[in-house]
């Protein structure tokens, strides 16, 4: 089971159709390309700044005594963008104005939109099978105190 975050566009109402879902994953592709990963999720200024150290790491890898160090910086940059990557697409979105409206437990993306668009008679989501929660973001921890995702509190740390 995967956990989602559905984040809405401000201005708009839960189940909102342009609502964006965000899988809290680790990701093989952002391990060995972070700064190709974060080009391609928008994240200029930390695609920027992958780059950088990614630079200093393999220009300290060709030195004899310090390559394992360089070596190590270029891997920590790959781990680091890996983990904490949806956490940093969140967050961003949030700077943005986008809320998040649920936090979703599924097997896969379809799963879990499926139980976030579905609406039973009274208004609240149907459960299915595959799915264990759909949590309203009000019965979550709320971002600006601390985070929901990730490692590293962006706002205020831990």
């Amino acid at each position: 089971m995967a956990t989602f975050l559905v984040l809405i566009p401000p201005g708009t109402q839960s189940r909102d159709e342009k609502a964006r879902i965000v899988r809290d994953r680790f990701s093989w592709i952002a391990l060995f390309l972070p700064v190709f990963w974060l080009l391609w999720h928008r994240a200029w200024l930390a695609a920027a700044l992958a780059f950088a150290v990614q630079s200093l790491g393999s220009a300290i890898a060709d030195h004899p005594v310090f390559g394992l160090a360089g070596l190590g910086l270029c891997l920590a940059t790959g781990l680091l963008v890996a983990l904490e990557g949806p956490s940093m697409i969140v967050s961003g979105l949030e700077r943005k104005g986008w809320t998040v409206d649920a936090v979703i437990t599924a097997g896969d993306r379809e799963t879990a939109e499926e139980i976030y668009y579905m609406e039973t008679p009274a208004g609240e989501a149907a459960p299915l099978e595959s799915a264990r929660t759909l949590l309203p973001a009000s019965e979550t921890s709320q971002r600006r105190h601390a985070p929901m995702l990730g490692l590293v509190g962006f706002k205020e740390g831990r």
